[in-house]
């Protein structure tokens, strides 16, 4: 681990990086729209606790399906997952499979499901291929980093040079079986999560509910729904064994919804040959060349009028969310390390981090929205809780590690001094990865309303304009590529050795 002891000059890189991210973040809040639209948020606020903290609901048999389909979703969603990203995580080295998949990677999950959508209605086969083709994507990164910090690897071995399959098979997985074990438990989590938040785009899971109890002011039916989604996430760690994997999928197989929805081979040919090019280049009597200018001057006036906006407001709320995520983290982490002494304070610090982890930052950006009004204020608020959340939860093995090895009961003082400069430089290196995801959700955010670059996708998906829609999402995807390699290349320089230290997802 980083420790801030080893020298000043790195003490004094982070704490100049610091404040040049809190100052960046309150720079970008003088530009964007951080205000407050609602007339009266707090007596509504006052409303929708008191119907949180009163859960009902009157049909439980429709609960429990809207669970399971969610479940069903997730679970073969990630399983294909974790198998297309195994191979390709064997090929990862390659240049143009790395960037590949950094690049599928960069879309989010509601932008899959929205493009899909088209191709497959509102059927399980849009949920599933939502969620698998990303998280292959990240399946293969993380089990390709995984396999570079193995004990041996094959240049160890001559004798296995000429049969890497071998090797990979009987020395190399054996070494890394446990940490693949342990990210794909909680890569299954994300999935849960994922596949609520699928909901909120009308396909049948528990977010689809949700947004209709909300909307319609149910909120004691939506503080049932809540507590359900917050019980299922915490329960996983008991239930889901690797083993019992085939008997679950195969369940989930057997009961996936059906759809009414039909779509001939004709209707997908013509989706990806006629539907997703512009008008411009459709004209039969123009040539190649001109084509390719007509096509370039109807991309620049959409990346003028659509994609330069919503980048800014993208970038914008990225870096605000980043400032507060990094705010909370430090106010919640002297927090934690003094409750640890009381048992019953701990515990409920231990559930506030449990809601704060696993309520996915839609759901959160939803409920703010209602409250606040349609500005950028919420999507911060949201994307902070979550990210603070998880971060915290990440680091507190760490700080149980620091705190045994100075005192068992650690003042607040003894923890600025002796406890935060051993955690730092990780949590800086967690904050640094977080980066690139809290763009992703900043992006998909728009779908809500926020002017980000979802908000334009969404619209151009409303408006059947498949053309617009795949322009923005490379745009979406590239912009991603470009702050991950960012964020990876300043996790180097707080990470001791060049090692990244890498959050769950």
């Amino acid at each position: 681990m980083n420790t801030l002891s080893s020298g000043s000059s790195v003490g004094l890189k982070l704490r100049n990086f610091s404040l040049l991210l809190v100052a960046a973040g309150l720079l970008a809040s003088i530009f964007a729209d951080v205000q407050i639209y609602a007339s009266e948020p707090w007596a509504h606020l006052r409303i929708m606790l008191q119907g949180l903290f009163s859960p009902s609901i009157s049909d439980p048999q429709q609960l429990a399906i809207d669970l399971f389909y969610t479940l069903s979703f997730a679970l073969i969603g990630v399983s294909l997952a974790a198998v297309a990203g195994l191979l390709l995580s064997l090929l990862y080295q390659h240049p143009l499979v790395r960037f590949c998949c950094a690049f599928f990677r960069a879309i989010h999950e509601l932008f899959w499901a929205l493009l899909f959508m088209q191709l497959f209605g509102l059927s399980a086969s849009t949920a599933i291929l939502a969620i698998a083709i990303p998280y292959a994507c990240t399946f293969a990164r993380v089990f390709h980093d995984i396999y570079q910090h193995a004990p041996i690897k094959l240049r160890q071995l001559p004798e296995l040079a000429d049969s890497k399959f071998s090797h990979f098979l009987y020395v190399l997985l054996p070494q890394v079986w446990p940490q693949m074990r342990s990210y794909l438990r909680y890569r299954f989590e994300c999935g849960v999560r994922t596949s609520a938040v699928l909901g909120f785009v009308g396909l049948p899971t528990i977010g689809f509910h949700l947004e209709t109890a909300f909307k319609q002011g149910d909120y004691s039916y939506a503080g049932a729904l809540l507590l359900a989604f917050f019980l299922l996430i915490a329960s996983i760690k008991y239930w889901l064994k690797v083993y019992l994997l085939p008997v679950y999928i195969g369940i989930a197989l057997w009961f996936l919804p059906g759809s009414e929805f039909t779509n001939s081979s004709d209707n997908i040919w013509r989706f990806f040959s006629v539907d997703i090019w512009p008008a411009v280049i459709k004209t039969a009597d123009q040539s190649i060349v001109e084509k390719l200018l007509a096509y370039g001057q109807w991309l620049s006036s959409l990346l003028l009028q659509q994609g330069l906006p919503g980048m800014g407001s993208t970038l914008l709320l990225s870096l605000m969310a980043l400032a507060a995520t990094a705010v909370l983290c430090v106010l919640l982490a002297p927090l934690l390390t003094l409750m640890r002494g009381q048992w019953l304070v701990n515990s409920a610090g231990q559930c506030l981090l449990l809601v704060m982890r696993s309520t996915p930052e839609y759901i959160l950006a939803f409920v703010l929205l209602l409250l606040l009004g349609p500005s950028m204020l919420p999507a911060v608020i949201a994307l902070a809780i979550h990210n603070s959340g998880l971060i915290s939860f990440l680091l507190q093995r760490d700080i149980a590690a620091a705190q045994t090895s100075t005192t068992a009961s650690v003042s607040f003082s003894d923890f600025l001094y002796k406890v935060m400069p051993d955690l730092y430089a990780k949590f800086i290196s967690l904050l640094m990865y977080r980066a690139e995801i809290i763009l992703r959700e900043s992006a998909i955010l728009g779908v809500l309303g926020v002017t980000t670059l979802g908000f334009y996708i969404d619209s151009a998906f409303e408006d059947l304009r498949f053309d617009r829609a795949l322009a923005l999402l490379f745009l979406t995807a590239l912009l991603n590529v470009v702050v991950d390699q960012l964020s990876r290349k300043l996790q180097l320089c707080f990470s001791d050795q060049g090692i990244r230290v890498r959050s769950k997802d």
